[in-house]
Parts: C-alpha cells; sequence; structure tokens
C-alpha cells in the first residue's frame, strides 16, 4: 500500500499533496554547531514523506505508518504533552508559527511515512520538522525562505521540546542542494555550497544498528563542559566562542584549563574545526587521501578527547578502513547511531561484505552498509 492509499484508509480522502525531506550526514565538523562554529553536512537520498489534505475545522490530526498511531489537536490548544509521543515534532511547529504571527487559517490531515531510521543519527527528527514547516508555508502560502524554515525548525527544538540543540541538522536538510555539501557558519547563519566532485569516490553510510542513546543527558553535558571551557579561556582572552580560537593558541588555552576532561572537550572543538577548513580546501584540490587523513583524525578525536563514540561506532570504523575505506568517521551526536566511508565506487560489493562480517565479529550484531546520493531540500512529490 503507497502513501495515497494508506491516506485514504486512515483519513477517508485522498490527499491533496505530498511533501519530501531528506536525511543528513555530517561530513566533518562533529558537536560545533552549539560551539559556533562552521560544518559542512550534506542531505542524502533517505527521505520522510508527509501526505496532506485541508480541513474544515482547526484540527491537526496526524498519522505515522511507522510508528502504527496517530494523534489530534485543535490548533488553539496545543501545548507540549509526553501523551503526543512523536507528535510534539509535528505539533510545536504549528505552536511556534502561530506565537511568531502567522496565520494558519484551517487544520490538516498529515500521513507521515519514513525511511530513515530512528536514533540513527541522520536527523530523522530535524527533517521531520524541516519537512512540516515547509509544506505549511507553501499550503498556507506564508512565504518563509529555507533560512527562516531553518530558524522555525530550530526554536520548536529549543522552546517547545527543551532540548540544547544548535541549528546545523535543520539547516543542512532546508538549504540542501543536489551534488553539493553545505559550508555553514552556525554562529552567523552564513553558508555557501560547496561542489561534491569525488570522481571515483564515495561516501556510503555505516549503520551500527545500535540506537543513540545520549543521549539528552550525554549532548547536554558537553554542552555544559563546553560552556564552562569558554567561560574559563574568556577570563584571558577575546573571543565570542570556542571556534574562534586557533589551533595554534591551543597551548596558551591548555594553560588557562586545569581540568583535564574540560581541556579535552575544548581540544577537539578547536582542532575539529581546523579541520573543517582542511577538509573544504582539500574538496577543492580533489585531495581524497587527505580527505580520509582527515575523517580518520576526526574520529580519533571524538572517540578520545569528546568520548561520544562508543564500542559500536569504533567497531564499524575499525571493520571500514581495514575494508579499505580512505577514511571513516561517526557521523552525529555519537553514542550510536551511523559513520561514514569515504571509498571507491566500484569497491562497494565487496567493501560492504567485508565490513559486515568484521563488525558483526567484533560486536555479534548485524550492521547496515548503505549507498546514498547527495540530494536537494524539502520539496513536493
Amino acid at each position: 500500500m503507497n502513501i495515497e492509499e494508506s491516506f485514504l484508509k486512515y483519513f477517508g480522502c485522498a490527499p491533496s499533496r505530498v511533501y519530501r525531506a531528506p536525511a543528513r550526514i555530517n561530513l566533518i565538523g562533529e558537536h560545533l554547531d552549539y560551539n559556533g562554529g562552521t560544518v559542512l553536512p550534506a542531505a542524502i537520498s533517505l527521505y520522510i514523506d508527509a501526505a496532506v489534505s485541508l480541513r474544515n475545522d482547526s484540527k491537526i490530526k496526524v498519522y505515522s505508518l511507522n510508528t502504527n498511531n496517530g494523534f489530534e489537536v485543535n490548533l488553539e490548544e496545543i501545548k507540549k504533552d509526553s501523551k503526543y509521543e512523536w507528535a510534539n515534532y509535528v505539533f510545536g511547529v504549528f505552536y511556534i508559527l502561530l506565537r511568531e504571527g502567522y496565520k494558519i487559517p484551517k487544520g490538516l490531515n498529515i500521513l507521515i511515512s519514513s525511511e530513515i531510521p530512528l536514533g540513527s543519527g541522520l536527523s530523522s527528527s530535524a527533517a521531520l520538522l524541516v519537512l512540516i514547516t515547509h509544506l505549511t508555508s507553501e499550503i498556507f502560502k506564508l512565504g518563509l525562505l529555507p533560512i527562516e524554515v531553518v530558524k522555525v525548525a530550530k526554536k520548536v527544538e529549543n522552546n517547545y521540546l527543551g532540548l540544547k540543540s544548535g541549528i546545523m541538522d535543520q539547516a543542512s536538510i532546508a538549504l540542501a542542494k543536489e551534488n553539493c555539501c553545505l559550508l555553514l557558519n552556525c554562529d552567523k547563519l552564513e553558508y555557501k555550497h560547496i561542489p561534491l566532485d569525488l570522481g571515483d569516490y564515495t561516501f556510503v553510510v555505516l549503520k551500527t544498528n545500535v540506537p543513540r542513546s545520549l543521549v539528552s543527558s550525554k549532548y547536554n553535558e558537553r554542552v555544559e563542559e563546553c560552556q564552562k571551557g569558554l567561560e574559563l579561556i574568556q577570563k584571558k582572552m577575546n573571543v565570542n566562542n570556542l571556534c574562534e580560537i586557533s589551533v595554534l593558541k591551543l597551548e596558551r588555552v591548555r594553560e588557562l584549563i586545569s581540568d583535564d576532561v574540560i581541556y579535552s572537550r575544548v581540544k577537539h572543538v578547536i582542532t575539529e574545526q581546523n579541520r573543517v577548513y582542511e577538509f573544504t580546501k582539500a574538496l577543492e584540490k580533489k585531495d581524497i587521501s587527505k580527505l580520509g587523513e582527515l575523517l580518520n583524525e576526526s574520529h580519533k578525536s571524538l572517540k578520545e578527547d569528546y568520548e561520544v563514540s562508543g564500542q559500536y561506532l569504533d567497531a564499524i570504523q575499525i571493520a571500514a578502513i581495514h575494508a579499505g575505506a580512505i577514511g571513516a568517521r561517526m557521523t552525529g551526536a555519537g553514542f550510536g547511531g551511523c559513520a561514514i566511508a569515504l571509498i571507491k565506487k566500484d569497491s562497494f560489493t565487496r567493501f560492504r561484505e567485508e565490513v559486515l562480517n568484521e563488525y558483526f565479529n567484533l560486536t555479534k550484531l548485524h550492521a547496515d552498509v548503505l549507498e546514498v546520493d547527495i540530494v536537494d531540500g524539502p520539496h513536493k512529490l
């Protein structure tokens, strides 16, 4: 049963339109977005779809084919409630838009179907937020530009859901462009598209099949540790955020931070920011070897300095290198989820088999290795 047939079954009418938004990977620049940094994500060909029809009342009714449950709420009565489960992400968009003064004269029926694995580090939640914001803007002619879609989605996460997330995930999806990655300054919201022309090479997604277990506690813990480090540095250095600090000043930073754990977190942020700039230069030069070296360095830093990888991400990264990847690293917040690897296109079949075998030998779990394309942002089908 396709999404239109499912919509007819659950809502008793045909959808008027269907919208789609992609997942994302972060090529490099992990845990920089909430530190005012510049990151390098790209949208990939794993999608979440939403079939929609207008209602004659003020209800928002949503149903998910993935969870096989649905919820409804009146527009004027929206508030966060644990009973709404995943639908809080949907309802939160309408809550924020109404508070921002946008007119939503009628309710909607929305049926959601996603192929983005939950808890995978591929931003399924950000994809849902961007998708609902985008389709609501189009249907009610709110005129939101892509960057405004990003801001609304972030407000839902921060102000409605209470998550201390940065802006990278929403931006990497809403601003995505086919065959390009997004060089995004998360502090100033300045960005440009960088062509991703790798010739005979490609990025693949390595799925550990261990859901991210963050997570909220560990993620927020890292945010707080970085803030502590910044406060210590600001007593002697005039900086607005950690990502402003050059790697050449690491010795000075070490003098200002006596706590080894706090210093390690700060060290990761500063060195990772430098890796983003080096990675961008290597992309422009098509220096595949340098790209691989930077991917491996990034994973090592996330493992040892930031301590967010864990045994499963480490295992799949090691398996990828042993199978011939030029470089590999975890992507996303960590603590489970996915990694990415840079490989030769014509080696995919052998690479996949070797990674699956070694990962199973190391963990007794079955992984997935996915071929993906770099794609556009949200759009109507």
